[in-house]
């Protein structure tokens, strides 16, 4: 039924490997002028399934199949359906609010996945994981401060709803550990790539919707699918199996640290001072998550 479970300290690198990962997404786009960000969720989302499920054949061969019927069904749903809200509210919310907006309630995740993990894992995080949460928060509060305003109300309900998102499918990854979940995430892919496809014709700037894109920049997304989503959420679901959820998603926020790092070494954009700082103390944040509970743990014993 289940994988080999990794120790804490090998899913911890899993899920750095997946933070890097997911920290290219803004080169990517520098790369992609002219598309929308149903365009790029349609595309991504299709070519990130597709490189999940060669990946699957080529793990499991003749048992493929087996293995997307052996995940229960609501957990299959609840994955598929997070990863394909989370990327949808996630567009959506950019269209209602401003970037920086985004960002700090984006931050809110590790202190959702906090509530919700006594419930679903009966995981109850340390003080240090819940300083470690609210000190990330304020890390990406000093970034986003320049570009920050409280946007109307439905945009702040919208964005609220991507971090809940990503919350709810770190706390399925991790409740259902026991099972293989990439078919799952290969399923939310598909239903992405339909759903901002058609959200494109309401919403986007381009006759075709999420579908219309040019031959290169289909190309290019065939790329950004595996690099910027498969392989990085290969590694995500691995690391689920050994990290509890407040610090699987608290390591991810280094994806706001490493972002804007890429892109000036990419493409020049100097980070700004407040980047530095804030940056910092989301670094911070994340080694208090890492070792914080278990140094505690030590000095009890």
């Amino acid at each position: 039924m289940g994988e080999g479970r990794p120790g804490f300290g090998t899913g911890i690198i899993y899920v750095l490997v997946a933070t890097f990962g997911w920290s290219l997404a803004g080169v990517f786009v520098r790369f992609l002028p002219g598309l929308d960000g149903w365009q790029i969720n349609c595309w991504r989302g299709f070519w990130m399934s597709v490189f999940l499920l060669v990946y699957l054949v080529a793990i499991y061969g003749r048992g493929t199949v087996d293995k997307f019927k052996e995940i229960p069904l609501p957990a299959l749903l609840a994955t598929a359906i997070f990863f394909t809200g989370g990327s949808t509210l996630y567009v959506t919310s950019l269209t209602l609010v401003g970037t920086a907006t985004v960002s700090v309630i984006g931050a809110l995740s590790p202190i959702f996945a906090g509530v919700l993990s006594p419930y679903f894992n009966n995981e109850r995080p340390s003080l240090a994981s819940w300083l470690a949460a609210f000190m990330a928060l304020g890390g990406v509060g000093i970034i986003a401060w320049d570009g920050f305003s409280a946007g109307n109300m439905i945009g702040i309900l919208v964005a609220l709803l991507v971090p809940m998102s990503f919350a709810g499918q770190t706390v399925t990854l991790r409740r259902y550990r026991a099972f293989d979940m990439v078919p799952a995430i290969c399923v939310g892919g598909f239903i992405t790539f339909i759903l901002a496809g058609l959200m494109g014709y309401a919403a986007g700037d381009h006759a075709g919707g999420g579908f219309e894109v040019p031959l290169g920049s289909v190309l290019l997304l065939a790329l950004m699918g595996p690099l910027q989503l498969s392989i990085p959420l290969i590694f995500y679901a691995k690391g689920a199996k050994a990290v509890p959820a407040v610090t699987l998603a608290l390591v991810s926020m280094l994806d706001v640290v490493l972002n804007p790092l890429w892109t000036w070494i990419g493409v020049g954009e100097t980070p700004g001072r407040a980047d530095f700082i804030g940056g910092s103390v989301i670094i911070g944040a994340v080694l208090i998550s890492i070792f914080g509970g278990r140094f505690t743990l030590r000095q009890r014993v």
